[in-house]
């Protein structure tokens, strides 16, 4: 039901593949270790060391992540979330480099620290194999990567790329950026994953302080999520099993066409005070496989073209940045058989600031059990999704009124596809019928590891009433007429 926005372009493309159930981002302060420390400030109790490097004496802790992790002096923590996952900024002491964390989960439990990194690096490089010193199609230099590094007694994974030069002749001699990012293997299919980044000529200075920071890290037992989540998968398994043609179906038409307004409200409460940060339209119908293609005559369907099932169509507009100067449109289209074997989409995604104008494109498609998407603006992925407890593109859209209407109020996991990490996630939904609202059902979410809630409130026949997002966005009913005229009186796009 939910979607958001992002800071750049990657995360932004990454976030409207998600069904548009993906998430925003906020920012905000974290206590503990969070807080500065100047350099050289004298302090009651010797702070912990390592190396050269020195730690604020209280560990900054982030629960939605399960993890502890000290700070060096003088740097500073907020909190964040990247596409679908709560995540952790931290900027290094005089914002010498900035580094991130998050923890991944993949219902593969057999996949590798190898195979993660070199999954990234395909996205960094633009090449599936380049070897270091090496430079990439994307203009990007591998210039470091560890192997077999252990990271407080868990196997870790290390790499730097040096960052393509920018085409732009304006900025000719401009410093080129250095990425780094570490994998630490928590559990079978679960990751820890920490991207910095830094100026090329910081790298002599920032990297022991990144790579001590990261030593310090830890996070809870693994074996109790793991506990925890195979009893939700085991929940999400039995509910979708539960599923035939006719459930599909009748959720399918009763899922009527739907316009969402995105916004974070003012402190006035008015509506010409409130930040837009986008709309969309959903429409939901019984259809043919050929449809994925509007501009294809139905009379020439033939063959699979002619398979019957559900079709999920999202329009989205939305606007970036503080001077909204930033424009990206989303148009996709979901196909699923009913029999739940077979699923397609096409998603293109179309970013514009300025002189700079962007469109790509993710196409998907599985039959069974294997998983393959294609993309114009990075290498192609191929997994094998689990046997319980999948639930395909199409049911994202349609979970949580088919909870509803089953009047199930516990909590479920779903295998999921990420187009931001390229794994089978976990996605968790938590269906509630508050005490003082008998006639409604409130629906809470984390579409992966450790990710923010979305709060969504439904009334009885799954329809959404609202839902609050990460980052103040508030989602709402509404339709085009409505929409139309509050954009044209805020001067916002509507072409």
């Amino acid at each position: 039901m939910m979607i958001g926005t992002g800071r750049n372009f990657l995360i932004l493309a990454g976030v409207l593949s998600l069904c548009c159930n993906a998430i925003g981002q906020g920012s905000g302060k974290l206590s503990g270790g969070g807080s500065s420390t100047p350099a050289g400030a004298p302090t009651t109790t010797p702070a912990p060391t390592i190396g050269a490097v020195r730690f604020n004496e209280k560990p900054l802790r982030v629960e939605t992540m399960g993890l502890t992790m000290s700070l060096p002096v003088g740097s500073s923590a907020s909190s964040t979330a990247i596409a679908n996952q709560a995540a952790v900024q931290v900027t290094g002491p005089d914002s010498k480099w900035m580094s991130g964390a998050r923890v991944l989960e993949s219902s593969d439990l057999n996949l590798t620290l190898q195979q993660v990194a070199d999954a990234n690096l395909r996205t960094q490089l633009g090449a599936d194999a380049v070897i270091v010193g090496g430079e990439g199609p994307t203009g990007a230099q591998l210039i470091e990567r560890s192997q077999n590094l252990i990271i407080g007694a868990l196997p870790a994974e290390r790499f730097y790329v040096l960052g393509p030069k920018d085409p732009d002749p304006k900025h000719a001699g401009r410093p080129r950026l250095v990425y780094g990012v570490t994998f630490i293997k928590l559990a079978p299919g679960r990751f820890a994953c920490f991207e910095s980044s830094c100026g090329e000529a910081d790298l002599t200075r920032s990297k022991p302080e990144m790579e001590a920071m990261m030593a310090t890290a830890s996070f809870v037992d693994a074996a109790s999520l793991e506990s925890s989540k195979r009893a939700l998968l085991d929940a999400g398994d039995h509910f979708l099993k539960g599923l035939d043609e006719a459930a599909l179906r009748s959720a399918a038409l009763e899922a009527k066409e739907t316009w969402w307004r995105l916004y974070v409200p003012s402190s006035t409460g008015a509506d010409m005070d409130a930040k837009e940060v986008g709309y969309r339209r959903i429409r939901t119908s019984i259809g043919k496989r050929g449809q994925l293609d509007p501009t294809r005559d139905p009379k020439k369907f033939a063959g699979a073209d002619l398979d019957e099932g559900i079709l999920v169509q999202v329009d989205f507009r939305g606007v970036l940045g503080e001077s909204n100067d930033a424009l990206t449109d989303s148009q996709g289209i979901f196909f699923q058989t009913f029999d739940r074997k077979d699923e397609m989409w096409s998603l293109s995604t179309r970013v514009r600031q300025g002189k700079n104008d962007r469109t790509s494109t993710e196409l998907g498609t599985r039959k069974g059990n294997q998983l393959t998407v294609k993309r114009t603006d990075r290498p192609a992925t191929t997994l094998i999704v689990p046997d319980r407890a999948y639930l395909s593109r199409v049911e994202s859209f349609l979970v949580q009124r088919m909870l509803i209407g089953a009047r199930l109020t516990t909590e479920f996991g779903f295998n999921t596809f990420s187009s931001e990490s390229d794994l089978i996630e976990v996605r968790r939904e938590q269906v509630e019928q508050p005490a003082d609202k008998p006639k409604f059902y409130r629906v809470t979410t984390r579409l992966g590891s450790g990710a923010p809630t979305q709060v969504a409130m439904c009334r009885e026949n799954g329809e959404l009433v609202f839902a609050d997002l990460p980052g103040g966005v508030k989602v709402e009913p509404s339709s085009l007429d409505k929409l139309a005229k509050l954009w044209k009186s805020k001067g916002l796009p509507l072409d």
